[in-house]
């Protein structure tokens, strides 16, 4: 039979568990995908990305897109796809996007509606409704969506894309280059190839 202190760290571990876990959750990006119909992305060899990508607003290669870069090529050539050499036309041309969006959240609290007497209309006494407590915890944040594109060079048309969307946390803004690749890996989570 259990002591009451085996019981008590039993329950403390299974808490601190369960909050790792919601933590956890709470950090994934959601993934949605979409391919082309009547695409055979297997029919495609290499891929080179474009010259000037919409994570490169100003002239410039950032950060952002040489991380972009290096996650991206790691997961192409794992799926068994080239980079096309200097100078080639690459059967696949990549481009990035990124966008932010704030975003109001709140709970619904306890308070819920109520009814009272008071003075309405123009004239005369009138029942009433409010809310009293409706919300709580109301906050604003801000989303990060990670848009990647495959285009068919030759047709100008995407063929595939993967978008991640998860919020702009102050984890994510301190190591940017750890969320972009654990966005780029969960985006070609769904990507019809896997890896060799």
């Amino acid at each position: 039979m259990a002591t009451r202190d085996t019981l008590i760290t039993l329950r403390s571990a299974t808490v601190l568990a369960l909050a790792l876990l919601l933590a956890a959750c709470a950090t994934q990006p959601v993934v949605r995908t979409q391919a082309a119909a009547n695409t055979n992305l297997a029919g495609y060899r290499t891929f080179a990305f474009m010259a000037k990508p919409g994570t490169d607003k100003d002239g410039y290669k950032t950060l952002t897109t040489q991380s972009l870069e290096r996650a991206v090529t790691r997961e192409m050539l794992a799926r068994g796809y080239m980079a096309a050499a200097p100078g080639t036309e690459p059967d696949l041309v990549i481009n990035f996007n990124v966008k932010e969006k704030d975003k109001v959240q709140g709970d619904l609290g306890p308070g819920g509606a109520w009814g009272g007497y008071g003075w309405g209309r123009p004239w005369g006494y009138d029942y009433g409704l409010g809310l009293d407590g409706y919300y709580n915890d109301i906050q604003t944040v801000t989303e990060g969506s990670l848009i990647v594109d495959l285009v068919d060079r030759a047709r100008n048309e995407v063929v595939w894309s993967g978008t991640a969307v998860g919020e702009l946390t102050k984890k994510v803004l301190d190591h940017p280059d750890q969320a972009i690749d654990h966005s780029v890996t969960e985006i070609f989570t769904r990507y019809p190839l896997r890896p060799r």
